[in-house]
């Protein structure tokens, strides 16, 4: 069954005109318009009539304003691409490319619910999402199962981040800015030889309802790759590719409401979030292994409600940096959900300053690549970014981001006695040797990525 993801209404007018380019039959048309999309292939229906001819083709529509939808089925889902033309009479040919993307304005709900999938590699069962947010199912965990047959949940939710300054002001994505992001047709996923691939683009753009700050974040397209193979257990690799596109025609007819002038990003930053809930979200506590570029979170008492050994034993959830663009650092954070934020609205300057560690919740630590220490067991947040990074207009950057699951080491805790997390850059610490396996499995995320 094919999900119904639709998304955007907007009154048209045709700025460009080309010769007629076949006949029409003067007594039912009053104009003739050649429709292509963003990619073609797209269904036209006007005024709830399927016409039977799809993108590129030229249409024939009477005078007045015309309901016109673009759709295409493609990898499962439906894009498209809804608009009021205003049509007058005329012998010329109307002539204009539209886009076709995905955006549930909410996290939840039917749209985001439609638009999400759960896969499997590395025995990991995770979930992604036509919108183009990762690990995130309905924000109560679910967004990462191991091993992958069970219903032992490490996530609830994963996106990726950019916060940069620019218009003198500046902003930084949250945690659940879901609705921040459009998704372009369509995953492609690729499984063979034990190796899993997974490939999608998503645009950065303000909601449409309008802006409660003049500076949110508009025109980024995030290419996603995901890679996973299956004699790496544990293990998913990210490359994130952000390309400032915010000059590009079709962003600005995707989202009319946002200025047209385009944008440079300065003292940018790019990352990744987790919110890693590891099977209950408020007994969960974090650390960072610095000369690893990791943070990782992990069940305070290792003691959970997952069903059979693994209650005793639960994994750590981490995520480390393996390549950042040259010239830049890394930035490890973390937050407790009573901090969340969301960009373009009243937290987006506490964003950037958690992204570009420039401003950091209390306490903090010393370290330049470490940002707040969660002071108590909760339900924590955490980040990897690099910056600073000036994007321009057709720029593009890339982060390469592992995300790991793996058990504890076995004697090195007691299941049911809290561990603390103790200082970072102390390596006989008793949690440094409880995230042995992790460290490892972090290591073997190299050669996954091709480092």
């Amino acid at each position: 069954m094919r999900s119904s993801l639709v998304v955007l209404c907007a009154v048209l007018t045709i700025a460009g005109c080309r010769e007629g380019d076949g006949p029409a039959d003067p007594s039912v048309t009053d104009a003739r318009v050649y429709l292509a999309s963003s990619p073609n292939g797209a269904q036209i229906i006007v005024d709830d009539r399927n016409t039977g001819q799809t993108t590129p083709d030229t249409v024939a529509l009477r005078r007045g304003d015309r309901s016109v939808v673009l759709r295409l089925d493609s990898a499962g889902f439906t894009y498209e691409y809804a608009f009021i033309l205003e049509v007058e009479r005329t012998d010329e040919v109307g002539e204009v490319t539209l886009p076709l993307g995905v955006r549930c304005l909410t996290a939840g709900g039917t749209c985001f619910q439609a638009a999400r999938r759960h896969r499997d590699a590395a025995n990991l069962r995770f979930a992604t999402s036509a919108v183009g947010s990762l690990f995130h199912w309905g924000g109560s965990g679910s967004g990462i199962f191991w091993p992958a047959a069970t219903q032992n949940s490490y996530a609830s939710a994963g996106i990726p981040l950019f916060g940069a300054e620019f218009d003198g002001d500046s902003a930084g994505m949250g945690m659940y800015d879901q609705a921040l992001l459009v998704g372009r047709p369509a995953p492609r996923v690729t499984v063979s030889g034990g190796g899993f691939r997974l490939e999608q683009e998503a645009w950065v753009l303000p909601q449409p309802a309008g802006l409660s700050s003049p500076t949110s974040l508009r025109g980024i397209l995030i290419g996603q790759e995901i890679i996973g193979r299956d004699d790496i257990e544990g293990v998913l690799v990210l490359r994130l590719t952000y390309r400032n596109v915010s000059d590009d025609p079709l962003v600005h007819l995707f989202a009319p409401h946002i200025p047209d002038a385009a944008v440079t990003y300065t003292n940018a930053w790019i990352g990744f979030a987790l919110d890693a809930d590891i099977g209950a979200a408020a007994d969960d506590w974090l650390s960072y292994d610095a000369d690893m570029d990791m943070v990782f979170a992990y069940d305070a008492d290792f003691a959970t409600a997952f069903v059979g050994a693994d209650a005793d034993a639960p994994g750590l959830v981490g995520l480390r940096v393996l390549e950042a663009p040259a010239g830049t650092n890394v930035m490890l954070n973390s937050w407790s959900s009573g901090f969340d934020w969301n960009a373009g609205r009243s937290g987006e300057h506490a964003g950037f300053g958690m992204l570009s560690g420039s401003s950091v919740f209390a306490p903090a630590h010393a370290h330049t690549k470490i940002g707040h220490l969660p002071p108590a067991i909760g339900d924590i947040r955490m980040s990897v970014t690099a910056g600073p990074i000036t994007l321009e207009p057709g720029a593009e950057v890339r982060i390469v981001i592992a995300v790991a699951v793996a058990p504890p080491v076995a004697g090195t805790f007691t299941s049911g006695v809290t561990v603390s997390p103790g200082d970072p850059l102390d390596t006989s610490r008793q949690l440094y040797n409880v995230a042995g396996i992790l460290r490892a499995r972090m290591t073997a995320a190299e050669a996954l990525a091709g480092i």
